[in-house]
């Protein structure tokens, strides 16, 4: 009878103790049962070395690839400790990469320098970076820096997502997976790095020849080879023709009755670092998402606008005005909405590639 009695109360004792713990035993099943936006083959993503946990996710096969073929799967396996900076399989498609095979049709020392230039030499999670910090320098395994800005957002505009990170102008979307030998960042966008000056960049693709041709005409050219920093948006080719103006018509220009800062000054923000993203992040401090330079000598001003699509898309409009305040614009702008083609870094500044013009020959004529 004690016995049995005994029983009855060990039996009412257990059950009441699972009641009082059943929250949180739900808690730990609905935790375990969470998808998070980077897929994870292993149960547990803690337990993997950097170049592991890339190749078996499906997200970043591209990276993992990448990595295989620069030869540095062993490096990025080793204990580190490093922050890879990874683009997803979607930024790399952006870039022109759709399969592992692409690889092969780069030099291999710049897809060595492509993947090495992806990685930190040291763990940096989020709350390591200044809060509300921009352009924070970080050493690569390449030897190059990479520039973290965060905004951090707190009681600002509660449309933007708060702890917005970028690195070099590629997003953050997922932040500070842990490895064994480091953390890992997700991005958007490819990082982009050429070594040499805007103007070394400029001259090494054709597809901006109009655009050199017409810097050297009105004596804009020399500058791009010094210190800077600058920021360009270069007009293609097509950008140029489409406006009516040909290698043809640079040719025969009388640089005396033409402004030529209105022509193509007007693309180049002397002592500035923009990455489209900066202005994107000043919008956070409370300034506006405009940037206006004023030509030299000049009333009239460049205008710099960035929109933001979406919580992962920003784009850029460049346009002329007449006058610093007021809304007298030229009847050119130009508008890029394929992040892919803007933040090319280099050593003296950054070239955003521009689909269209912001001033024809008529508005430059004297």
């Amino acid at each position: 009878m004690i016995t049995r009695r005994y029983y009855t109360m060990s039996a009412k004792l257990s059950l009441k103790t699972l009641f009082c713990h059943l929250p949180v035993l739900l808690l730990l099943f609905f935790s375990a049962c969470k998808n998070d936006e980077l897929e994870l083959v292993k149960e547990n993503e803690n337990i993997s070395s950097g170049a592991d946990f890339i190749k078996n996710n499906y997200q970043l096969s591209l990276f993992s690839a990448a990595i295989e073929k620069a030869g540095l799967y062993e490096q990025l396996n080793a204990a580190g400790p490093f922050t890879f900076l990874a683009p997803s399989d979607a930024a790399f498609n952006a870039y022109g990469i759709f399969r592992a095979s692409d690889f092969d049709k780069m030099n291999p020392d710049s897809l060595k320098m492509l993947v090495q230039g992806h990685v930190l030499r040291q763990r940096v999670l989020l709350q390591d970076i200044p809060v509300n910090g921009i352009d924070v320098r970080y050493a690569t395994l390449a030897g190059t820096q990479v520039y973290a800005s965060l905004a951090s957002n707190f009681g600002g505009d509660v449309s933007r997502p708060i702890n917005t990170l970028y690195y070099n102008g590629a997003l953050v979307t997922r932040k500070d997976v842990q490895l064994t030998n480091g953390t890992l960042q997700l991005l958007n966008k490819v990082m982009k790095y050429s070594r040499g000056t805007v103007q070394d960049w400029l001259n090494s693709r054709a597809e901006y020849s109009i655009f050199v041709s017409g810097l050297k005409k009105f004596g804009l050219w020399d500058k791009l080879a010094t210190k800077g920093p600058y920021t360009v948006f270069a007009p293609t080719n097509a950008a140029f023709t489409t406006a009516g103006i040909t290698a043809e018509i640079i040719e025969a220009l009388k640089p005396e009755a033409y402004n030529g800062n209105r022509l193509f000054g007007g693309y180049i923000l002397d002592e500035r670092h923009f990455f489209i993203s900066d202005i994107d992040i000043l919008y956070y401090f409370g300034n506006p998402t405009i940037y206006l330079k004023e030509l030299e000598n000049d009333i009239w001003c460049t205008q710099l606008t960035v929109n933001r699509e979406n919580d992962k898309t920003l784009n850029y409009g460049l346009r002329l005005k007449k006058s610093r305040t007021g809304s007298s614009f030229t009847t050119s702008i130009a508008r890029n909405k394929d992040m892919a083609t803007m933040d090319y870094l280099t050593d003296n500044g950054l070239v955003h590639s521009s689909p269209g013009v912001i001033a024809r020959l008529t508005d430059a004529r004297k």
